[in-house]
């Protein structure tokens, strides 16, 4: 693997929150910009299989936690509203654009991510090459009943902070012991709760994703596991791409996490979006 330069840094999110997030950037002049938004109770130093992949291809990888997630301030998992998500990575992409002025920019959105994304390519369509969707779809699943769904609604009325209880998602994460043992053990994860604001918001973001992503019009890459259990409904999701140039691959038996996975089942995913990265700089 070609050398790599890794920073850690900080900058002011909207309402003046502190925003932790890392970069890495190859040794050599990067020929694009990979913006990653990552999924819910994770953190940005989670996505290494991409980074390895990628920095040999001199893409450089810039990935920020959200604010009440890893290294961000902020109540943990709690967003005032999604919006919020949006904005901080409208400021990420921001800096990346002063750092690397008129290099092409991706966005990889993963799971929650991936919904704050689309939401993102909607709003600044113009400040992306194109977007890469992983673990999306229509509605969230895990072991979230339909009861908790409405009661987040309500709850997110009445006590928006409340700390909600949810079931244990680290066994859909991927087939690799040894990535939930980690992830169960990760000291920035945080996993086992939500509040009753961030669940009410991402059902909803969830529930008009199909609606909003007609709208997108840049090249879209679609990459979800046919096993997943977190997140369902990645085909009506592709189903409602309108945008010309498109790709969408569905593996076989993968879990949620498919850039996590062993890696000979992350493998072929690993290709696929070098492949498409390749062919849309």
């Amino acid at each position: 693997m070609k050398n790599l330069i890794h920073e850690e840094k900080s900058f002011d999110g909207v309402k003046d929150l502190k925003i932790f997030y890392q970069r890495w950037i190859p040794d050599s002049e990067p020929k694009s910009i990979l913006q990653i938004v990552h999924g819910f109770g994770e953190h940005s130093g989670r996505y290494m299989n991409i980074v390895n992949a990628l920095i040999p291809m001199e893409i450089a990888i810039y990935v920020k936690d959200h604010r009440g997630h890893g290294r961000s301030d902020g109540i943990r998992n709690y967003v005032d509203k999604f919006d919020d998500y949006i904005e901080d990575e409208r400021i990420m992409n921001e800096i990346i654009q002063k750092d690397f002025p008129n290099k092409p920019i991706f966005m990889l959105g993963h799971s929650m991510g991936s919904a704050i994304a689309v939401y993102f390519a909607k709003k600044y369509s113009d400040r992306l090459k194109g977007l890469i969707l992983s673990g999306t779809g229509t509605q969230i699943g895990g072991d979230v009943s339909g009861f908790l769904k409405f009661m987040a609604k309500i709850l997110s009325i009445i006590t928006p902070k409340l700390a909600v209880a949810q079931g244990d998602i680290s066994k859909f994460l991927s087939h690799d012991p040894k990535v939930v043992e980690d992830y169960n053990s990760d000291p920035y994860v945080y996993a086992k709760k939500t509040t009753a604001r961030l669940g009410a918001e991402l059902i909803k973001a969830f529930g008009k994703l199909k609606c909003v992503i007609e709208e997108i019009k840049i090249p879209v890459l679609i990459q979800c596991g046919g096993d997943d259990k977190l997140v369902l409904g990645a085909k009506e999701v592709a189903e409602s791409l309108k945008t010309n140039d498109k790709e969408v691959h569905i593996y076989d038996g993968l879990y949620h996490e498919i850039f996590n996975e062993p890696e000979n089942m992350r493998a072929v995913a690993l290709e696929d979006l070098k492949k498409w990265i390749k062919s849309h700089i």
